[in-house]
């Protein structure tokens, strides 16, 4: 069961599912598993930008078992990736960036999830009520080459944001720079969400 939390591993096994179930599983960013496919995706992106000129995309590339924001870099173009070094012994995935995300306060967020799965077959999962949301530092822009290296900006990791001056320790859920998911769909709500659908779509 460790292995689902290694990126080349989940991003593998989300593909076969995006080619089981496309429209259910569309929300997963397109992925590459490199170096193994480094030349496909230079191939992939170089044909999308000869369709399209104009478009102008953000890739990110996180290392396959790292954690804490550790190794985890923007790039804008397949020439930009470090391909010498750690990569040759440590795989990674490079995925689409969400360039619009979500934001609360002008900042990026991510949601986490408490979720036990006590059996697969039958399957059985259990899913907390609460979660908890972590918070950058940095007012978010969209990414350009000034600002690739901010991670305060683009990157929600706790062990990272802890770092910045911005960091707001607090103890009221609705404020800070850790929340409780409680209090997003609040936010949320007041912003006229349909929070029951959102939970409704997390458990579906």
């Amino acid at each position: 069961m460790t292995e689902m939390v290694r990126k080349v591993t989940l991003s593998r096994a989300v593909r076969m599912m995006q080619n089981l179930f496309p429209e259910e599983y569309n929300f997963y960013p397109r992925s590459w598993i490199l170096p193994e496919e480094f030349q496909l995706f230079v191939t992939q992106i170089q044909m999308v930008k000869d369709d399209n000129p104009s478009w102008k995309p953000t890739f990110i590339v996180k290392p396959d078992g790292g954690c804490q924001g550790d190794g985890i870099y923007l790039i804008k173009d397949p020439s930009d990736i470090r391909l010498t070094g750690t990569l040759q012994t440590r795989p990674a995935v490079v995925q689409e960036y969400i360039c619009k995300p979500l934001l609360i306060d002008k900042l990026k967020f991510d949601i986490r999830l408490y979720v036990l799965l006590k059996s697969l077959d039958p399957l059985e999962i259990y899913i907390a009520k609460d979660g908890l949301s972590r918070f950058c530092t940095e007012p978010y822009q969209e990414p350009s080459s000034q600002n690739l290296h901010r991670v305060f900006m683009h990157l929600t990791n706790y062990s990272l944001n802890i770092h910045s001056s911005n960091f707001i320790h607090s103890d009221n859920a609705s404020t800070g720079s850790k929340r409780t998911f409680s209090s997003i769909l609040c936010k949320l709500s007041s912003k006229g969400v349909d929070i029951k659908k959102v939970w409704s779509d997390i458990i579906s």
